[in-house]
C-alpha cells in the first residue's frame, strides 16, 4: 500500500514535469526589423568653437528637465561636444580634462535622475572651466 501511495504521489510531479518539455515550434511568418546601427558624427572645429557651443548646450539642460522634454537627446548633444573637444584639451593639459569630464558627468547624473539643480552646477563649472581654459 505505501508503494501505491507513493505512485499516486510522484505522478502528478511526472506529469508537469513532461508537459514542461513540450515542442517548440518557430513561426516563421513573424518578420523583425533588422537592427540598424546608429552612428554619431561628432561636431568638428577647434577647442575654442567646441567649448563654447559646450556650454551653451548645457545651459539649456535645466529648463529641459524641469519641463519633461527630451533630456537624452540634449545629453547626446553636450556629450558629443565634450567628446570632440576631450582629445584638445587633454594634450593641453590631462587635469583639466578630467575636471571637464566631471562636469560633463554632472550633466548625465542630472538627466539620469532629473536633478535640474544638478543641471545648474553642471553649466556653472562648465562656463568656468571654459574661460579659465580659453583665458
Amino acid at each position: 500500500m505505501n508503494h501505491r501511495r507513493l505512485v499516486l504521489l510522484a505522478l502528478p510531479v511526472f506529469l508537469v514535469s513532461v508537459a514542461g518539455c513540450a515542442k517548440t515550434t518557430i513561426d516563421s511568418s513573424i518578420t523583425e526589423a533588422p537592427i540598424v546601427a546608429v552612428t554619431t558624427t561628432l561636431p568638428t572645429g577647434s577647442a575654442a568653437e567646441l567649448l563654447p557651443r559646450l556650454v551653451t548646450e548645457a545651459g539649456k539642460l535645466s529648463d529641459i528637465i524641469g519641463s519633461a522634454r527630451n533630456k537624452t537627446e540634449q545629453l547626446e548633444v553636450i556629450t558629443n561636444l565634450w567628446n570632440a573637444a576631450r582629445d584638445q584639451v587633454a594634450a593641453s593639459n590631462a587635469e583639466t580634462a578630467a575636471t571637464f569630464d566631471f562636469a560633463v558627468d554632472l550633466c548625465a547624473k542630472a538627466t539620469q535622475f532629473n536633478r535640474p539643480a544638478d543641471a545648474d552646477k553642471c553649466f556653472r563649472h562648465l562656463t568656468a572651466l571654459t574661460a579659465a581654459y580659453l583665458g
